[in-house]
């Protein structure tokens, strides 16, 4: 799956199809074959480089497969059993590992992920026994519109719509208090991340961040570890 969204990404807006056509050299457009495509290995046994043209491929391809495998990992240590459930989050896990990259390196979180994200996020809500609907839907329509007045007041300077979309689907896939605990950890993650970059001399106060990022990455970790998170919220309401 890292593999393939490595395709999804790299292809995007190039007009290439993200089913067909051969893997090619971003360089020198040379075919690379199918013992040069193994996940991880491949990026090792080449020292980061095309076997053609000897240029460096980017780190971006072994992350993406790696931060994939270790997140379906950590999911499946942590899922009691393999139910419909487990399966559900194990594909939204998936999903979001696809916006922390998307966001990172394109600043945009597509809809059609977006849908995609959607689908299994409402699948959980009708049927896991431990949803309370009217919660869920209260904190997914409270955070979105609460965020959607910094959209609007800001003119999309301060958060993206993407962002608030993200958000709608959080409130609604985890509820209050996670889905409250879940964006305001996203919020002083990304705080922190940027005065550390100010501090370094790395950004500025005009730097765009991937705030994106952040909410999906909170997101995965609230979904993986969500029954030891829901004990420690109840001491919190």
């Amino acid at each position: 799956m890292g593999s393939f969204f490595n395709v999804v990404l790299f292809r995007f807006n190039t007009g290439r199809s993200i089913i067909r056509g051969r893997s090619k050299c971003v360089i020198c457009q040379s075919t690379i074959r199918w013992f040069d495509l193994l996940p991880v290995l491949s990026h090792f046994i080449l020292e980061g480089r095309c076997r053609n043209c000897k240029k460096k491929i980017s780190s971006a391809y072994p992350i993406m497969e790696i931060s994939t495998a270790t997140a379906l990992l950590l999911l499946f240590l942590n899922a009691p059993d393999t139910s419909f459930p487990t399966v559900l989050n194990a594909s939204i896990v998936l999903l979001f590992v696809l916006i922390v990259f998307f966001d990172i390196r394109y600043f945009i979180i597509p809809d059609k992920i977006l849908i995609a994200a959607a689908i299994p996020t409402t699948a959980i809500m009708l049927t896991s026994p431990n949803a309370v609907l009217p919660n869920l839907l209260i904190s997914g329509l409270g955070l979105a519109t609460f965020f959607a007045i910094l959209f609007i007041v800001s003119r999309g300077k301060w958060i993206g719509f993407g962002d608030v979309k993200l958000i709608l689907i959080m409130g609604l896939l985890l509820g209050y208090p996670l889905g409250f605990f879940a964006v305001m950890s996203s919020i002083w993650a990304a705080a922190i991340f940027s005065i550390l970059l100010l501090v370094t001399g790395r950004a500025n106060l005009k730097t765009q961040i991937p705030f994106g990022s952040f909410l999906a990455i909170t997101t995965i970790i609230f979904v993986i570890f969500n029954h030891e998170l829901q004990e420690i919220s109840r001491y919190f309401y």
